[in-house]
């Protein structure tokens, strides 16, 4: 009989000024104010992630989350909620995950807490996490080109642009930055 693996993850505990940041395994629970989050930014998050405008209801993030608890069981994928005061805002994310080899990271967080450095804090957490517990090598994080705000991330975090490749993130242009493991 084939044992089922299981994926441990201890939360992040974040403090940023006034700011409870936590980063927890996503939760069926969540569903409902994840999706709220995406409704409200809709357009802002869709011009970067297209899977925005896909995302129609409560029930469809609900199941988003069934599916990738699935996938983190096989360990190709670990995504994360973003909770801010304990309300869940955002994404963060390791995909393409190969252990002791490579990952690639994504994100995304509601508007109302952009510009308090959350996302910057987090991917710095995530990265540092995921070279430890999975021995990664490098950490790739791809930029749509005019996606400023995450390419500032990117460069506050230490990743170093390795080139722009075309029609590399839906149809568009996308930036290559990478973290090595030091």
């Amino acid at each position: 009989m084939k044992q089922e693996k299981h994926y441990y993850f201890t939360p992040i505990h974040l403090q940023i000024n006034d700011l409870d940041v936590q980063l927890v395994l996503p939760q069926v629970e969540q569903a409902a104010e994840l999706y709220q989050a995406v409704a409200c930014d809709r357009e802002n998050l869709g011009k970067w992630l297209p899977w925005a405008y896909k995302m129609k209801s409560a029930h469809d993030e609900a199941n988003f989350i069934k599916q990738i608890q699935a996938k983190m069981k096989r360990q190709s994928i670990l995504v994360l909620t973003i909770l801010v005061n304990k309300q869940p805002s955002g994404m963060i994310d390791l995909h393409n995950l190969i252990p002791n080899k490579k990952a690639e990271i994504g994100y995304w967080l509601s508007s109302k807490y952009q510009g308090h450095g959350i996302v910057t804090k987090s991917v710095t957490a995530l990265c540092q996490h995921a070279f430890s517990e999975f021995n990664l090598h490098y950490i790739d994080l791809l930029v749509a080109v005019g996606n400023d705000k995450s390419a500032n991330v990117a460069k506050r975090c230490g990743f170093k642009l390795m080139g722009i490749e075309p029609q590399l993130i839906n149809g568009s242009d996308g930036q290559i930055f990478r973290l090595i493991r030091g």
